[in-house]
């Protein structure tokens, strides 16, 4: 619906009634630095620079770490909001000193490929490693360059500062410009850390010519599609079943469209959770699933510099990784976990019954508890075959099949079910009432727990498959964090990062900081867009002195 809504507000038909796509997103990145040690994180900001599309048309960003051609070491995936996302990507311990690029794009834009993403060139060491990753190119990086004269100036209160000092910032606009921006981003790093960045590509045409990959208009999804195992026909109007395990577990199943492809949009939980895929039970066909990869694999072939260090670059990628090891020697903090927003519950409530097998004489099979108890689930027999029959008052028990889980996995297939042995069976939950689950309708739901935690040792549908996948990447805190004890050194690398600055009715900004205890030159610099949409550079260089 949200897709058909696009094509009609946005697309022109032409006379031979075919739909033209809407465009897709154009992105622009920041990080707060460009030199980084292996084992540090890479704060970002996306903006979505598109003045032709509607506001929310992608939920989800998709950020990596990749090489020159496209080979990725890190990702995650962020919310959108405001038409700005942002986060933070570790870098392995075990990454190879060279010239890399964060880039960040949508699913949506993935249907032109990867030059339409946004990338900044970054610098990773690795003092643990003598190999480097190899460069070609020798001519620079193209970067994207700001205004000459930009409506905004950055202004400190000092120009030199002692270590635990306080850095007062202000940034000013001229007046001249009409309206306000928030689409800025400042950071604090060492000068030679700081350089600018932003990788500029040529410009790409942005219309949609194929469809392949729809808008994430609701949050993160997971896609892909159903084909005969026997060959690559793709199966129609067919039902797909998914199962999150674990805690926020959840259920959600939809029919495959004409060309065999599948949509879900999943809830917005975080981090790594275990997935279930599988295809409604069978005879006609045996299915197979396939499953989109949720990151792009498009090759691509990007700027490749030889990388080179400056003795003073050198020396201070020294300092920088000197002072990621104090940091892990002082930090004693430990995050707390044990909070959880997160439901444990059942993703359809309460169940209408619930049968514990322990209450009762064990019987041999798992059949007779259903028709020999005061149950309201029997075992049928229809064409020779047996299946689940929900007993409700309500005449849509009687038409539609009721959703059968085992440890909140959807089985289809009876016999399965029906061979566990009832001695690794806790209790079976029960719901005798229709249960509406996207656009499918059940006849009621049987929920059978084992007592492991192991699917009852019954073998689970053969053309499922488990997939241990990324939901959205935890909001990440602040690069820096000074330190209130003075026996604690302050070695923070990126001093200062603001993601997202607001500037106020007066078109001004006021931040403050604390200098690290690292003396050097450090780069105030300020990135993003103003009204008009013209890029903004701006940079103001401070001196932190030894004491």
């Amino acid at each position: 619906m949200v897709l058909l809504l696009l094509l009609t507000k946005y697309s022109d038909i032409s006379g031979q009634g075919q739909i033209a796509m809407p465009t897709a997103e154009r992105l622009q990145v920041f990080t707060d630095r460009e030199l980084y040690i292996a084992g540090e994180e890479v704060f970002f900001t996306a903006f979505n620079i598109s003045n032709d599309l509607p506001q929310d048309i992608s939920l989800i960003l998709y950020a990596e770490i990749v090489s020159s051609e496209g080979k990725r070491t890190s990702g995650g995936k962020f919310l959108i909001e405001n038409k700005m996302a942002h986060g933070s990507l570790l870098i392995p311990r075990d990454n190879i000193t060279g010239n890399y690029y964060l880039r960040v794009y949508t699913k949506y834009m993935r249907n032109i490929g990867p030059w339409s993403y946004a990338y900044c060139s970054i610098r990773i060491v690795n003092p643990y490693r003598e190999d480097i990753l190899t460069g070609n190119d020798t001519v620079l990086l193209p970067t994207q360059t700001g205004e000459e004269e930009s409506y905004l100036t950055i202004t400190t209160d000092k120009k030199g500062y002692h270590p635990r000092e306080l850095i007062q910032v202000t940034i000013l606009g001229s007046g001249n410009r009409p309206g306000k921006t928030n689409r800025l981003s400042l950071a604090v790093a060492p000068e030679m850390a700081s350089e600018e960045n932003t990788l500029q590509l040529p410009d790409q045409d942005r219309h949609i010519q194929q469809l392949d990959f729809y808008p994430e208009t609701r949050g993160i999804s997971i896609t892909g599609k159903l084909i005969d195992s026997t060959g690559d026909n793709a199966i129609r109007g067919a039902r797909v079943n998914l199962s999150i395990i674990g805690q926020g577990r959840d259920f959600m199943a939809i029919q495959t469209d004409d060309s065999g492809r599948y949509f879900f949009s999943l809830p917005a939980y975080g981090g790594y959770r275990d997935l279930f895929l599988c295809a409604a039970h069978t005879r006609e066909v045996r299915p197979r699933i396939l499953v989109d990869n949720d990151f792009c694999t498009s090759p691509i072939q990007l700027p490749s510099p030889v990388f080179i260090l400056t003795p003073e670059e050198r020396a201070l990628a020294f300092q920088m990784a000197k002072n990621i090891r104090i940091q892990e020697v002082f930090n004693t903090e430990k995050l707390d976990e044990s909070q959880s927003t997160e439901t444990d519950r059942a993703f359809y409530g309460n169940p209408s019954y619930v049968l514990y097998l322990d209450q009762y004489v064990l019987l041999p099979v798992l059949e007779e508890y259903f028709n020999e108890l005061a149950s309201m689930v029997k075992v049928r027999k229809r064409k020779g075959e047996k299946y689940f029959k929900v007993l409700g008052g309500r005449p849509e028990m009687g038409i539609y099949d009721p959703l059968v889980l085992l440890d909140w996995v959807a089985v289809d297939d009876p016999s399965k079910i029906l061979a566990a042995s009832p001695v690794n069976i806790d209790r079976i939950e029960m719901i005798n009432e229709p249960y509406i689950k996207g656009d499918i309708t059940f006849g009621g739901i049987i929920s059978i727990i084992s007592k492991n935690a192991d699917f009852a040792g019954i073998d689970l549908p053969e053309s499922g498959i488990f997939i241990n996948y990324l939901f959205l990447n935890k909001p990440s805190g602040v690069p820096f964090k000074p330190s209130a004890s003075a026996n604690i050194p302050d070695t923070r690398n990126t001093v200062f990062w603001e993601p997202s600055l607001i500037l106020d009715e007066d078109n001004k900004a006021s931040i403050s900081f604390t200098a690290p205890d690292t003396p050097g030159r450090y780069t105030i610099f300020l990135k993003g867009f103003d009204p008009s949409g013209n890029y903004i550079y701006q940079r103001k260089v401070v001196e932190v002195m030894a004491d």
